[in-house]
């Protein structure tokens, strides 16, 4: 019988990649926030600063690790739900992560539509210029920076709905459904 390595997952569970991936996505998902709440509100006449290349920089690095981490699970699946687990809990678990997935690759698209359409150059971490989506004033772009926002709010309920639901398997179901997704303290042992 063979040993598991410790990059292959538990049963039912998430190897260390995926683990890796949906923390990193938490965290530069938690810095956008904060550093959209701090930048300066994108009227006619703002000038992109400090504050607004970083949400851009930011807004690129999410979309390409979320799509990373998209072809990921495409190529090893995991099953959402527990087995004991009710069928609309396993259709709220599906719908729950495909609208994240979809949420978190169209919120940087439409944001980086509505930076062009305000002729506000995105240029990751000053390493390199994308080109424009749409051409500087266009009204499509316009309306992609409004939609850009309100599915930016979208989202921040759908992962306080995703983190309650965790926390409610968690501390209530005892089912280990949270559990399947935090560092493993075997792996951590013997990785040292």
């Amino acid at each position: 019988m063979a040993t598991p390595t410790p990059q292959a997952p538990a049963a039912g569970g998430y190897d260390a990649t995926a683990k890796w991936l949906h923390w990193l996505v938490f965290v530069l998902v938690f810095a956008q926030f904060v550093v959209s709440i701090l930048m300066p509100a994108m009227r006619r006449g703002t000038v992109p600063g400090p504050l607004i290349n970083l949400h851009f920089s930011l807004g690129v690095l999410i979309f390409v690790v979320v799509a990373l981490r998209w072809l990921r699970r495409l190529r090893r699946p995991v099953d959402l739900s527990m087995p004991d687990s009710a069928p609309w809990e396993r259709l709220s678990a599906g719908m729950t992560h495909t609208l994240l997935y979809a949420l978190l690759l169209a919120g940087p698209l439409l944001g980086w539509a509505a930076a062009s359409a305000r002729d506000f150059p995105v240029t990751p971490f000053k390493l390199f210029s994308l080109p424009y989506l749409v051409p500087a004033g266009t009204r499509a772009g316009f309306t992609a920076g409004d939609v850009h926002s309100f599915l930016m709010w979208t989202l921040l309920a759908l992962i306080g709905l995703h983190s309650a639901a965790a926390l409610y398997h968690h501390y209530f179901r005892h089912d280990g459904v949270l559990r399947r997704m935090l560092p493993s303290r075997s792996a951590g042992r013997a990785s040292r």
